[in-house]
């Protein structure tokens, strides 16, 4: 993906890749808080399909990622060209069908008084 991006983004492999993994890392420790509060206090639910859809997805993140991170540890293992760019598609639908079913929906219905 890198090669097609080149041409717009105007930095090194070597820089990306620095802020790609420590995004990544950011982006995991941001949002424990919000996993164990989820988990925790709220459960799985399933009163309706929104929150239903989001519960099972929200059950799907770590264990995606844990896939991603296990297949770029272990490059000698041969694995296909296709799975890491699957696993990593997998990973930002995940995370953008959560957002759908949580952040927009609450800042799409929730009256703020203004």
């Amino acid at each position: 993906m890198w090669g097609k991006l080149q041409g717009l983004v105007r930095l090194s492999f070597a820089t990306s890749k620095r802020i790609h993994i420590w995004s990544g890392r950011l982006a995991v420790l941001l949002t424990l808080p919000v996993f164990f509060h989820c988990v925790t206090m709220l459960g799985f639910q399933t009163p309706d399909a929104r929150v239903t859809a989001h519960s099972v997805v929200g059950s799907f993140v770590y264990g995606v990622l844990a896939a991603k991170l296990l297949v770029i540890r272990h490059k000698s293992r041969n694995y296909p060209h296709w799975v890491l760019p699957v696993l990593g598609g997998s990973l930002a639908a995940v995370l953008t069908t959560l957002w759908l079913t949580s952040s927009l929906w609450y800042f799409t219905t929730v009256r703020f008084g203004f």
